[in-house]
């Protein structure tokens, strides 16, 4: 159903529109005005223009365009004019959606589109489904809106698609739980579309209502029903004979889980989950899907899900369908040592004795990412795995040496193992064989194992002239109090013979280490001190590790503590406080009074290195005192805050009545830092040193509240160690509890 707009109502106020400068840039949408009038031309190529610029344009990952707010109305009133509605859905859809547009203005965006919502309602009872499914997305996106709601209760009767009416739910649910709970009150018996009474029961947990074995039956038909389909593409649906576009794999079941869970009722959420997990018969797919993404939700909001749910995870990893595996490994390697029930079903899949519909590719794919898995849980089984399919292994070393984005900064978690040595010495012998990056994990693994890599010294040695970054370290490590030193002190020197700078200062950190003369390393940092950026500034990192052997680079440190004034890229006041830094290191506390003014101009204008600033004037200590009422902007953040606690704490006077802080708001920020941030080592001996030595019975009566708690704290956006850092808070915790 679409309404007939003339023309002059579709662009009624177009002609008065302000178009800002900040608007679109490029192509025909440079003219935002033209080109929306485009749209309703009779010249088709026109149109096919001005649709690909407004597709373009609104939708990409630039800084904000005003420009497309002022557009979403006449896009809404071509839509319902019937002007390519459901291209024009779809982009409205996609702007409410965010799915390419810049954080910053999505809220913006989103008032937008739901601001015209009530002009697209009509289109509810188009007889396209694919416009109606479109409109009611966009309901779903805009909020809260008694208008919508009442408009899907009059569509309710009239729907007769089923994966629309699961759709409408859904919707109405975001614009009003109310009116979605009475629709869904009778949409709950067994004659009902199985999605239907899943979307039903989601609803009225959503408005608090009680859970009763009505609402189990309903939330846990579509497992039963034996329903497959595939995510993202299209399917047939017997009951209209029609092929459709939608993924009715949505969110219902995993949103209800997390509803009952939040609300103190997480043994229903882990029952129900048993009972889809362990249904039969056609459906799995679907079921192992939902399954999958409501263990994530479960697993990463409570402590006691894990134990629960691993063994359903561990069934997973060797399902037919790869990405059901992939995920499912995944999930157990964010659990980290609570996956451990699970090491014997990964196993399987390391040695490769599990295949799925994906092919070889994929197998191995799946091979290397379950070894990586074992590896990380410290399971022996895992080196001689590793040391056999090294080659093709590079996810399982890249987690061996703590250079996995899964890590964590763990360092190399594999020991050494005689065998591996082998398949490492072979690996280096044969680059062909070699997938990227393999030498460079290579070298660290070597480097951890010390003189028990001796034996790959040669390989080492030839290694050399391609590796200057990371082989000299090695070679340094393995020859260490062994009769080999003097030969590698020598191919070390030989080595840095035409090295550039930057590679010359890993060589000569490496002879210092092998030999003590500091020397080398001295002239190779003062080279570096004068070279191009990220040559000095790996020169700075140097310098702070030589201590009093670096004296003679202070009159060059000491230029470096100005930024360069640069309209791009270039030595900035980060770098000046790295600069700081490495003149503390190597003078000591006599340098701390002109090192202030670096430490003062980072605080002001630049809270990235916030951090950093805090931790060096708490090294400076007493002389930073005046600095302390700067240390306010350190507080609003979770990531700055234990550094500017503990810069406070070393400074004369600024904790206490009269100082920046008083002693309760300090230990209360720093509970907050154990319970919610990454540093609670760090912030429990500032507690420890609060309490002059030990935590006070106030502190550790509520660090054992946070230990006791069921719920992991707050969970950050795409953080992947989320779970593995909570597991780490615990054992601080505890630890600090027991000592």
């Amino acid at each position: 159903m679409t309404a007939q707009l003339t023309t002059e109502e579709i662009f009624e106020g177009l002609d008065d529109e302000v178009w800002l400068p900040t608007g679109f840039v490029g192509g025909t949408a440079a003219d935002p005005a033209g080109t929306l009038r485009a749209l309703a031309s009779d010249d088709d190529e026109a149109v096919r223009e001005a649709l690909t610029s407004f597709w373009h344009a609104m939708r990409a990952r630039v800084p904000a365009y005003t420009a497309t707010v002022q557009c979403v109305p006449y896009l809404a009133r071509l839509c319902v004019s019937g002007v390519y509605t459901e291209t024009l859905l779809e982009l409205l859809h996609s702007v409410a959606d965010g799915e390419d547009q810049p954080r910053g203005d999505q809220d913006e965006l989103v008032a937008a589109v739901a601001a015209q919502v009530p002009v697209l309602l009509p289109l509810l009872a188009d007889e396209d489904v694919d416009i109606r499914r479109l409109v009611v997305r966009i309901i779903g996106l805009s909020g809260p809106s008694r208008t919508s709601a009442e408009a899907i209760r009059e569509r309710w009767a009239d729907e007769t698609d089923q994966g629309l009416r699961s759709d409408l739910l859904t919707a109405c649910r975001v614009a009003d739980a109310d009116i979605a709970a009475e629709i869904s009150a009778g949409e709950l018996g067994p004659g009902r579309d199985p999605e239907v009474r899943l979307a039903a029961a989601l609803s009225l947990v959503r408005a608090d209502g009680a859970w009763t074995d009505e609402l189990a039956a309903a939330a846990t038909a579509w497992a039963l029903n034996g329903t497959e389909t595939e995510p993202g593409e299209r399917w047939f649906d017997p009951s209209t004979g029609d092929w459709k576009d939608t993924d009715r794999d949505d969110r219902s079941f995993e949103l209800l889980l997390a509803l009952l869970a939040d609300r103190g009722e997480l043994p229903v959420a882990l029952g129900l989950l048993e009972t889809v997990a362990t249904a039969e018969g056609e459906g799995a797919g679907l079921r192992n899907r939902r399954v999958l993404a409501a263990a994530e939700t479960l697993c990463g909001e409570f402590r006691t899900a894990p134990p629960s749910l691993v063994p359903y995870l561990a069934a997973l990893v060797g399902d037919e369908d790869a990405a059901v595996a992939g995920r499912a490994l995944s999930q157990l390697r964010r659990l980290g040592d609570e996956a451990r029930p699970a090491a014997d079903a990964v196993l399987r899949v390391a040695a490769g004795e599990v295949g799925t519909r994906g092919g070889e590719r994929e197998d191995e794919e799946l091979a290397d990412t379950a070894l990586a898995v074992l590896i990380g849980l410290g399971d022996p089984r895992a080196v001689p795995l590793l040391a056999r399919d090294l080659p093709c292994r590079r996810e399982s070393l890249e987690t061996a040496v703590g250079s996995s984005a899964w890590s964590a900064g763990r360092g190399v978690v594999v020991p050494f193992d005689a065998g591996l040595l082998d398949a490492a010495r072979d690996l280096l012998r044969n680059p062909d064989r070699r997938n990227y990056g393999a030498p460079r994990y290579l070298c660290t693994l070597l480097s951890a194992w010390g003189p028990q890599a001796a034996p790959a010294l040669p390989e080492l040695y030839a290694l050399l002239p391609k590796e200057r970054q990371n082989a000299p370290a090695a070679v340094a490590a393995a020859a260490a109090g062994t009769d080999d030193a003097e030969e590698a002190a020598e191919r070390l020197r030989a080595a840095a013979d035409g090295a550039s700078v930057y590679d010359r200062m890993p060589i000569a950190a490496a002879l210092h280490k092998l030999t003590g003369d500091s020397a080398p390393l001295v002239e190779a940092v003062r080279a570096g001190l004068d070279d191009i950026l990220y040559s000095k500034r790996s020169a700075v990192a140097r310098a702070s590790r030589l201590g009093a052997a670096g004296e003679p680079l202070l009159p060059r440190l000491r230029e470096l503590l100005a930024p360069e004034e640069t309209d791009g890229v270039g030595w900035d006041r980060g770098d000046c406080l790295s600069a700081a830094s490495a003149i503390l290191a190597i003078e000591g506390p006599g340098a701390a009074e002109e090192l202030l003014p670096v430490v003062s101009a980072v605080l002001a204008a630049d809270s990235r290195t916030g951090a950093a600033a805090a931790r060096l004037a708490r090294r400076i200590g007493a002389p930073a005192a005046s600095l302390a009422p700067e240390f306010a902007p350190l507080f609003r953040k979770i990531d700055t805050l234990v550094p500017a606690c503990g810069a406070l704490m070393a400074l004369p006077g600024a904790i206490g009545p009269d100082g920046e802080l008083d002693q309760e708001t300090l230990t209360d920020a720093l509970v907050l830092a154990v319970e919610q941030g990454g540093q609670a080592e760090e912030a429990i001996a500032l507690l420890r040193e609060l309490g002059g030595g030990s935590l006070t019975p106030d502190v550790t009566e509520r660090l054992r509240e946070l230990a006791d708690a069921t719920r992991r704290p707050p969970r950050h956006p795409y953080d992947l160690h989320w779970i593995r850092a909570d597991q780490r808070r615990l054992a601080v915790i505890r630890a600090a509890l027991d000592g």
